[in-house]
């Protein structure tokens, strides 16, 4: 992703590594985590918040949604 900032709600869980750049990940209650490349995180199905790119970013990850 290039650098921006975006609200998100995530529907499903979403596995990550972070595999260039960074990125800061905050939730509706205002708590921030930053994302640097190596990182390993998670983001559980429910999430609300922003993701906003600091440095031009790359990430692998898997999203995980139960069917019905």
């Amino acid at each position: 992703s290039d650098v921006g900032k975006w609200s998100v709600c995530y529907t499903e869980e979403e596995t990550c590594r972070m595999i260039e750049g960074v990125s800061i990940v905050t939730d509706s209650d205002g708590n921030a985590t930053t994302l640097r490349a190596g990182d390993h995180f998670v983001i559980p199905k429910g999430f609300e918040g922003t993701w906003e790119v600091i440095v031009p970013t790359r990430k692998l990850y898997a999203i995980y949604e139960a069917s019905h």
